[in-house]
């Protein structure tokens, strides 16, 4: 499998930067918890907590996000874009398409 060419990976790197931006924009709009006042009974209270728990949930897939795309733009900088962590192989261009900050390829990405 051959490494995708430059206007490729150029095509790649605007979709990164891009999505990267956009993650970004949504991580400062989370920064606030929302604000659910102080009347609640029990009810309410187990409400709360679940939204709660979905707010810290969405922040932290955003950021795990967020590191698998910055990681792959330093890829594209230092010229190890679309290569496996785990084996080593170059991951597909199909793969890519679907997951441009994929880090393994098809192969290691697989359950054991």
């Amino acid at each position: 499998m051959t490494m995708p060419d430059k206007n490729i990976i150029q095509k790649f790197k605007i979709m990164l930067e891009n999505t990267k931006k956009e993650i970004e924009l949504r991580l400062k709009k989370r920064k606030k918890l929302p604000d659910f006042g102080d009347d609640v009974g029990p009810d309410e209270e187990t409400d709360e907590s679940a939204e709660i728990n979905r707010h810290f949930s969405l922040i932290q897939a955003f950021k795990n996000r967020l590191a698998d795309i910055e990681s792959a733009l330093r890829k594209i900088r230092k010229g190890a874009y679309g290569t496996c962590e785990k084996c080593g192989k170059k991951i597909s261009l199909d793969l890519l398409k679907v997951d441009p900050e994929s880090r393994l390829c098809k192969e290691c990405k697989k359950p054991s």
